[in-house]
């Protein structure tokens, strides 16, 4: 059943960019008391100044709210620790069955990255402990959401960028909404897609992904997505709307132990108890969805995935030059060699050590685990602040020139114009003997190579259809009335119609005289 009503909208164009401001480092942290009143300890923050993170009880839900609007909830370093501390406490309790993350300034912000423009400028002061520390928290609290031992449910509610993808990609529950605006625009600063995107965009993504295309895609070009298309794309597991989400953060607070037992269930097994409650979260969830709107349209059409799926294919290009030449080089359709070389110019005015870092880092975390994943974006992250790799780091410079400065013309990238050799890309992503770094210990100290439940509540991948046909006969409505009656993750879940339509128009053909479906490379 799906509650509420849908509100045609405005969507503002962001310049994605633009929302990675110059942020402080204080903070205090709110709790809720035993008799329902707000108790404030302060970190470092003075009396006239919200707390920058809340953390709230709702029941058995434990509630993480970022509230810092004024910054678009720009995570600093002291967000990150508390974040992390308090987390390793949510961890231990019984009495919590869930953590809510969100934000308390919904429908403009969900979290608009990182603390990039302060770091910058400790860079450009020499104080790389300081920006070293800040990434070390932000990843540390990235790989404890990826491996939290309770659910967590992220609500991407605004603008969702940078570090507030990084907060919300590894949770198994991630909400989009009419408001949610997905990007990684690292590109535009000579940073990189961090907080373990590169390990993640692999494995969630539904559409156009079978070689990490469309993961790179999306790194490289840094376009923004609504609610919508994160949905659609996977980068969101479900999609609510703006005026349900209390309604559904009040229900997902009522979940019990009587939910998930019921009397003959009485010796029930720690793990099956875990997947009972993942399954009632889910279901809750799509009581309060919504349909996509009649309008929505995909925003890529079947000529542009087919140009991402030709073009950025990770297993075919060891650098951005190969890249920039399959663009350059794309025969097709008008429209499809259009929409090639509008890309490759977008790309030619980025930073070419950014983008070589995109394909490094998505050949290597793709096959890697999570943890040594993250930890190797810390490698990298250090290594781009210290710029100790032949000075190809133009990362303080641009961040500086764009965030702080506020020039409105495009970085002038010095390294453009050099050949980037591979060796030194491997330079960029490896430790260092003068940097010692590592992940902060967090408790539950688990990591794996594929996240365990993110398949299962999203809609079903290009990869999934692919080996569902190969094994069974299915017409196209035979294939689309699984998902949406049979399959128990997907049915009654909105847009399986829409995106199981765009996977069998592009990559099937029906065959004989029952019309079954046959996989088309």
């Amino acid at each position: 059943m799906l509650r509420g009503s849908i509100k045609t909208t405005s969507l503002l164009k962001y310049n994605s960019v633009n929302f990675l401001r110059n942020t402080g480092t204080r903070m205090s942290l709110s709790t809720k008391t035993t008799n329902g009143t707000a108790a404030t300890t302060d970190y470092g923050s003075s009396s006239d100044e919200q707390p920058q993170v809340l953390f709230t009880v709702r029941d058995t839900a434990r509630v993480v709210t970022l509230n810092r609007p004024q910054k678009l909830n720009a995570l600093n370093t002291n967000m990150c620790s508390m974040m992390f501390n308090t987390l390793n406490e949510y961890s231990k309790s019984d009495m919590i069955n869930l953590v809510i993350l969100k934000s308390s300034n919904g429908k403009r912000s969900f979290c608009a990255g990182g603390d990039v423009a302060t770091v910058a400028s400790w860079n450009l002061a020499k104080e790389y402990k300081k920006s070293v520390e800040f990434f070390q928290h932000e990843y540390s609290l990235n790989f404890q959401l990826a491996t939290f031992n309770k659910p967590i449910i992220s609500i991407m509610d605004g603008i969702t960028m940078g570090g507030g993808v990084g907060l919300s990609i590894h949770t198994p529950f991630r909400i989009a909404t009419e408001y949610t605006k997905w990007a990684m625009p690292e590109m535009d600063i000579g940073f990189f897609p961090d907080v373990g995107v590169t390990f993640a965009l692999p494995r969630v993504i539904t559409i156009c992904n079978n070689k990490s295309q469309m993961a790179m895609y999306l790194c490289l070009t840094g376009d923004v997505l609504n609610g919508e298309d994160a949905y659609t794309l996977g980068l969101a597991s479900h999609y609510v709307t703006h005026e349900n989400l209390a309604n559904l953060e009040r229900r997902l607070g009522e979940i019990t132990e009587v939910d998930v037992f019921r009397r003959s269930d009485k010796y029930i097994n720690k793990q099956d108890k875990g997947d009972k409650l993942m399954n009632i979260i889910n279901n809750s969830i799509k009581e309060y969805s919504y349909q996509l709107p009649n309008n929505y349209k995909f925003r890529y059409s079947d000529a542009q995935l087919e140009v991402i799926e030709k073009c950025f294919d990770v297993t075919k290009v060891q650098n951005i030059n190969d890249v920039i030449r399959n663009l350059a080089s794309y025969e097709g359709s008008i429209g499809a060699k259009n929409f090639a070389l509008e890309i490759k110019d977008k790309l030619t005015k980025k930073s070419f050590t950014s983008m070589n870092l995109v394909i490094r880092l998505l050949q290597d975390n793709s096959k890697d685990h999570i943890e040594s994943s993250i930890r190797r974006d810390l490698y990298t992250a250090a290594n781009m602040c210290h710029n100790n790799v032949d000075g190809l780091s133009e990362f303080s410079e641009a961040t500086n020139h764009k965030l702080n400065l506020k020039n409105r013309e495009a970085y002038p990238w010095k390294n453009n114009s050099k050949t980037i050799l591979s060796t030194q890309v491997t330079s960029l992503t490896s430790p260092k003997p003068s940097i010692p770094l590592s992940l902060l210990k967090n408790s539950v100290d688990v990591t794996w190579n594929n996240y365990p439940f993110h398949g299962k509540y999203q809609l079903p991948t290009e990869s999934f259809i692919r080996n569902l046909i190969s094994k069974n006969d299915f017409t196209k409505e035979s294939l689309i009335q699984y998902f949406m009656n049979n399959n128990s993750f997907t049915k009654d879940k909105v847009g399986v119609r829409h995106i199981c339509n765009n996977i069998i128009r592009r990559k099937c053909k029906p065959t004989g005289e029952s019309s079954l479906l046959k996989w088309i490379d």
